[in-house]
C-alpha cells in the first residue's frame, strides 16, 4: 500500500481539475507536515510514483520540501537524478525534464546538497541527449551567485564553452541564460548566424 497515494491522491488530482491556489496551499503544507512526520516512507512511497500522468506529484512534493530543505536537501538531488537519468532513457525526455522546474526553489538555498545539484547538472552538460544538455545549459546559471558553489569559475568556463557550441539551441540558450544572470563575458553578442537561425526556427526557449 502506498500510504502517501492514500493521504494525497484525491487532492492532488482534484488540483489538476478545480482547485484553488488557496486550497493548492493547504495541500502543500499537509505534504510537508506528512513527510516530516514520515520521512522514510515518504520517500519510498514518492519514489513509486515519481512520474505517475494522473497523479503528477512532484510540482507539490518539491514546492513543499522547499520549505525545509534543511531536512529534505538529499532528497532533491535524488529526485534530480531520477529525473535526469529518466530522461536519457526515453524518446520524449522533454516531458519528464519539465520536473526540473521546481528546482529554482534551491538556486539560493543554503546547504552542501546545492553543490551537489550544481554538480549533477554539471555532468549533464556532456549527455549524449541534447535535451538533457539543453536542459542543464537553461539551469545551471541560476546556481552560480549561490556562495555555497565552490566550484563556480569551473561551471561558468563550461557554460562559456556552450557558446560556442556545435548546436545553435546549445548556443542561443547559453547566451540567453548567461546574460539574464549577468555572466556573459564582457563585449559578447549573440552572433548573426544564431540571430537567423533564431528567425528561422523560432525561440528554442527553455526544456
Amino acid at each position: 500500500m502506498n500510504n502517501f497515494l492514500e493521504n494525497f491522491k484525491e487532492g492532488l488530482i482534484a488540483f489538476w481539475e478545480t482547485s484553488t491556489e488557496e486550497e493548492k496551499n493547504e495541500l502543500i503544507a499537509d505534504i510537508l507536515i506528512y513527510a516530516n512526520a514520515n520521512p522514510d516512507s515518504f520517500k519510498r512511497d514518492v519514489k513509486e510514483i515519481l512520474f505517475d500522468p494522473e497523479v503528477r506529484p512532484l510540482p507539490f512534493v518539491l514546492e513543499a520540501l522547499s520549505k525545509d530543505t534543511k531536512n529534505w536537501g538529499d532528497f532533491y538531488v535524488n529526485v534530480l537524478n531520477d529525473i535526469l537519468e529518466k530522461a536519457e532513457q526515453t524518446d520524449k525526455p522533454e516531458h519528464i525534464l519539465t520536473f526540473t522546474y521546481e528546482f529554482y526553489y534551491t538556486e539560493e538555498a543554503d546547504g552542501e546538497f546545492v553543490q551537489r545539484i550544481a554538480n549533477r547538472l554539471l555532468k549533464a552538460l556532456d549527455s549524449e541527449k541534447e535535451a538533457v544538455r539543453l536542459k542543464a545549459i537553461c539551469t545551471l546559471p541560476g546556481y552560480l551567485r549561490n556562495p555555497v558553489i565552490k566550484n563556480r569559475d569551473l561551471i561558468l568556463s563550461r557554460l562559456e564553452e556552450k557558446l560556442n557550441d556545435k548546436s545553435w539551441k546549445a548556443r542561443y540558450l547559453a547566451f540567453q541564460y548567461l546574460k539574464f544572470e549577468d555572466l556573459l563575458p564582457k563585449g559578447r553578442r549573440l552572433s548573426f548566424k544564431d540571430k537567423i537561425l533564431k528567425m528561422l526556427f523560432g525561440e528554442p526557449g527553455s526544456i
